[in-house]
């Protein structure tokens, strides 16, 4: 199914702030080697088979992608398999379309690109006194580490970040399990992409004092930006969901959380207040062990050509594969920011363009390149 249209944000507001609200009706505008993904949730709504029945926008914007641009790019993102394409300019829908089985009621796997939200959420308890992000997690709530001379020295910031130096396990059965991970480098020195967000979710339950993390996400993140689809694939055995990559959500809700992202970046949010904005810039701020990643998120930022091949080392090829694409890209502007998921999920967001850009695909393909995508996209770009 596809639905090309270009209707502001504002009109299809659920909270009260220009956000993507659930339901979209047709307008036009004015003149103006992959990992294993996880079981689907049994609430997703199955896929439909309807056929496509868009109707053209009447009119686009004088500014933003052209028209050709959002084809080439929704072209190929069809072709590698994508299943949602949703994008917007200045808050207004100018693209929506499901194909190869994806629907707008249907929630999509996010794999790590749901870090997106745990790392967040990391800041937003932050904000809120659970914890200080230098603070030792053995401090207040891993306590099983004090007597060990390393991992007594990690702080949230360092799990936020995936610097623990704690070496990567798979395949396993809860959070607590992570608890004995060999100390391969020293907390804050080394990036390896690990299960350091499920460490964090260990943590920040004990910190909480009874409300669950899946909860205290739900009362401080989604339920104020109106998203109400998010669902969790639990991959542990001890009913704790995956902090790593086990998210679902539609592409409407995943733009809504884009939208606080790009408008609070802006400094032009004016919905609900959920964290100040000095705890939300570290989410998106680089560490020295890895400039291009903040908590959780990818950022467009340099990286020393030594300290690359180390990240590359440790992490089979990541920083090549994942992100430098797109640092070499001058197309694309320095304040870009993603998250990214196995199998082609990513939400794109880019300030200084106006622009939040939703693609999702099958967890079987993991041949969608961004850079392909984003040089179609943002080709002829009008200012």
């Amino acid at each position: 199914m596809q639905i090309s249209r270009c209707v502001p944000v504002s009109q299809m507001m659920n909270v009260g702030v220009a956000l993507l609200g659930v339901a979209l009706v047709s307008a036009a505008c004015g003149s103006s080697g992959g990992p294993v993904a996880p079981t689907p949730p049994a609430t997703a709504t199955p896929a439909t088979a309807t056929p496509a029945t868009a109707t053209p926008p009447a009119a686009t914007s004088a500014a933003g992608p052209t028209p050709e641009a959002i084809a080439a790019a929704k072209a190929y993102s069809t072709s590698m398999g994508g299943q949602t394409f949703l994008v917007l300019h200045r808050g207004r829908v100018l693209d929506e379309s499901y194909t190869n089985g994806g629907s707008a009621d249907r929630v999509q796997l996010l794999a790590s690109a749901t870090k997106g939200f745990t790392g967040m959420l990391g800041a937003i308890a932050a904000a809120d006194g659970l914890f200080d992000l230098d603070e030792p997690v053995a401090q207040r709530a891993i306590t099983e580490w004090r007597s060990d001379p390393m991992k007594s020295r990690i702080t949230y910031r360092h799990l936020l970040t995936m610097t623990s130096g704690l070496r990567e396990l798979n395949d396993l059965s809860g959070w607590l399990d992570y608890l004995p991970a060999p100390v391969d480098y020293p907390g804050g020195s080394t990036f390896v992409y690990s299960g350091d967000p499920n460490i964090f979710g260990l943590a920040l339950e004990r910190r909480l004092g009874g409300e669950a993390v899946v909860d205290y996400l739900a009362r401080r993140l989604l339920q104020p930006l109106g998203i109400t689809s998010l669902r969790w694939a639990t991959n542990f055995a001890d009913g704790r969901p995956n902090l790593s990559g086990s998210a679902y959500v539609t592409a409407r809700d995943w733009a809504k959380f884009g939208e606080f992202v790009r408008l609070t970046m802006a400094s032009r949010w004016t919905g609900p207040s959920i964290l100040p904005r000095a705890f939300f810039d570290q989410v998106f701020t680089g560490n020295p062990a890895h400039p291009a990643y903040g908590f959780y998120w990818w950022l467009k930022k340099p990286v020393p050509t030594a300290l690359a091949a180390t990240i590359d080392a440790n992490n089979k090829r990541q920083y090549s594969q994942q992100i430098k694409p797109i640092v070499d890209q001058p197309m694309i502007p320095d304040d870009f920011v993603m998250a990214k998921g196995a199998y082609g999920q990513q939400l794109y967001v880019i300030p200084s363009l106006e622009l939040t850009v939703v693609r999702n695909g099958p967890a079987e393909r993991n041949t969608f390149a961004d850079v392909e995508f984003l040089t179609r996209l943002l080709t002829g770009f009008r200012r």
